[in-house]
This record gives C-alpha cells, sequence and structure tokens, in this order.
C-alpha cells in the first residue's frame, strides 16, 4: 500500500471514529438527562394551612391564593364556620374587582388534636388532589394555644390543652401528612417559639414552645433523607395573643361587619414565600412582625345588610359578639 492510501485511510478510520464516539457521547447525555427528567419530583401549588381559626391563618390563606395558590384552610368547626365564611366571601367579593384571584380556598374541617379528625382530613385533601398530581407543595402548622396563668392558680386542663396542641399537634401535623410530602420533597413548616409577652403565668407556654422547638428539629432530621424540607418561621417580636388571637370584628352602624387580620406586615409574608418556595431552604427563616398592616375580610351576605337598614343596626354594638349577626349570616 503506498504511503499516501495509507495516510488517507487512517484519516478516514480517525473520522469514522469520532462521528461514532461523539454519538455515543451523545446518547449517553441523552440518557442522563432522561433520567433526571424522570427523578424530578412533580410541582404542586397546594399548600395546607392547618388553622384558618387565627387571624394569622386567615392572612395566610388570602395572601397564598391571591399568589396563585390552592389552599386548603383547616378549622375546628368545619365548613360552617365563621372563617370558612369570611373566606367565601373574600373570594366572592374579589371576583367582581380588576384583579380577581388567581388561586382558591378549600375550607376544611380540622382539628391537630383529634386523630380521627385527621384522617378524614387526609382523604379530603386526597380527593381535592388534580389527575396526576402525586402530593401538595406545604404544610404550614398555624395551629396552637395560648393560656396565661400562675403555677398555682392555672387550671390543669389549660396546661394539658396547651400540651395537646403545641407539642402533640405538631408531632400529629407531620404524621398525618408526610406522605403528601414526600412525593413533591414539599416543605412542612412550623412557626417557632413566639414570646409571651411580659410577666408571671407563662411556665406551662414557653415549657410547650421550646419542646415544639426540640420536635420540628427532630421532625427534620427524619425526614430529612427523603427530600422534605422542615422550615422554622422565627416569630420572634411576635406575641403569643398576637400569634393565636381571633380576626378582630369591626362593627358600625349602617355598615357591613368586617374582619380584620392584622398580624403580618408585606415583608414578613415575603418571607413566608422564600421559605415556601427557595429552592435550597433554610432551616429558620426570622419573622418581622408589624401592627401597620392590615386588611378587611367581609362576608359576602354582609353586603345585602346594607340595603336592609333597620333600627336593629342601631343596637348592634350592645350585644354580645357571638349573638350578634355577621353580616346578616348568624354565627354558628
Amino acid at each position: 500500500m503506498e504511503p499516501m492510501t495509507a495516510l488517507v485511510l487512517a484519516f478516514q478510520l480517525l473520522a469514522l471514529f469520532s462521528i461514532a464516539g461523539a454519538l455515543i457521547i451523545y446518547l449517553i447525555c441523552k440518557v442522563r438527562d432522561d433520567d433526571v427528567k424522570k427523578a424530578e419530583h412533580p410541582k404542586s401549588n397546594t399548600v395546607l394551612v392547618t388553622s384558618a381559626d387565627t387571624a394569622l391563618g386567615l392572612q395566610l390563606c388570602t395572601h397564598l391564593a391571591s399568589k396563585g395558590c390552592r389552599v386548603v384552610a383547616g378549622m375546628k368547626d368545619g365548613v360552617d364556620s365563621l372563617p370558612a365564611k369570611l373566606l367565601v366571601g373574600w373570594l366572592k367579593m374579589r371576583e367582581f374587582t380588576e384583579a380577581p384571584v388567581p388561586g382558591t380556598i378549600i375550607p376544611m374541617f380540622l382539628d391537630v388534636t383529634k386523630d380521627d379528625v385527621l384522617r378524614e382530613a387526609t382523604e379530603t385533601i386526597g380527593s381535592h388532589l388534580s389527575a396526576g398530581e402525586q402530593g401538595i407543595a406545604a404544610v404550614i402548622n398555624t395551629s396552637g394555644t395560648f393560656y396565661r396563668g400562675r403555677i398555682e392558680s392555672q387550671e390543669l386542663y389549660q396546661m394539658e390543652q396547651m400540651f395537646k396542641t403545641n407539642i402533640l399537634g405538631s408531632l400529629r401535623i407531620a404524621k398525618a401528612f408526610v406522605d403528601f410530602l414526600r412525593p413533591t420533597c414539599g416543605r412542612l413548616i412550623y412557626l417557632g417559639a413566639a414570646s409571651g409577652g411580659h410577666g408571671d403565668g407563662l411556665i406551662a407556654y414557653n415549657v410547650s414552645r421550646v419542646a415544639t422547638d426540640k420536635c420540628v428539629q427532630e421532625v427534620r432530621r427524619e425526614l430529612q433523607p427523603f427530600g422534605v424540607s422542615v422550615v422554622c418561621l422565627d416569630t420572634c417580636g411576635l406575641h403569643a395573643e398576637t400569634l393565636y388571637k381571633p380576626p378582630t370584628a369591626q362593627i358600625s352602624s349602617g355598615a357591613p361587619t368586617t374582619y380584620t387580620a392584622n398580624v403580618l406586615c408585606p415583608s414578613a409574608l415575603s418571607v413566608v414565600e422564600r421559605a415556601l418556595w427557595d429552592q435550597s431552604p433554610h432551616e429558620r427563616y426570622s419573622l418581622l412582625a408589624s401592627n401597620k398592616y392590615q386588611f378587611a375580610l367581609p362576608c359576602r351576605s354582609s353586603l345585602r345588610s346594607l340595603s336592609n337598614k333597620s333600627n336593629s343596626d342601631n343596637n348592634v354594638n350592645k350585644k354580645p359578639l357571638e349573638n350578634q349577626s355577621i353580616g346578616g349570616v348568624q354565627r354558628v
């Protein structure tokens, strides 16, 4: 074979092997990309807020729905309760504005101290998942109880209620809903220990909150291998009375009854969003409490009371809150 012919043949073979090698590398990369895509966890925009009975829970529900989330709002008295009526009324009100709510809110009966209710809640959430949706994005535990009392005079049932709700409730939430968080590598978000304020009578509450923080640490350690992030929202600067207070009623003659959730400022709500959607979430986020931000939640039927003026409107403020008509709907 002539030298020139051999050289040409060598170049041809080199080119052939280069093409084959490039094709093999491409196929390997393609297979890896497909594997990565298959390994990616399905996305979800469903968020469970365990207690909408508080002003904080109501505020989180409306804020997240405004951001496009499908919010499942837990409440002790079920779908006929005052919080449920307020949330439904808020959604109806926003339908007639220039900026309707992109998300939705689903009221649900939920009590973190009762195992049978938690089991029913898991079935309810499962029934609301869309076709192909394997889980939810996050659970935000806003449930909690606060009682103030000196150790020698505080009722034992109050201590037990704080321990059942604040400590055991935190563990029950993780036990009940972790199966919805594993498929999506979701978030389990707790409220950190809030200050009980100044003065005496905080022993039982402070004990319950310290124990709750330890529960969060242990749950995080156990669920981390499964891809579930356990996040703590530091509520430093937010007193317990504010953390667990119900929505504040604003009643005036000749006007519909509105309820105000005056808890978090816009920057604190942005922190909650970061805790939900950060690609690599921190273990703790600090909330900055503010008393300057508020919004009103009118019940839909309360709008009708404007056209039904009567002499009874002048006597509204003289009646106890629990016996008042809430925007034309008798409180349950």
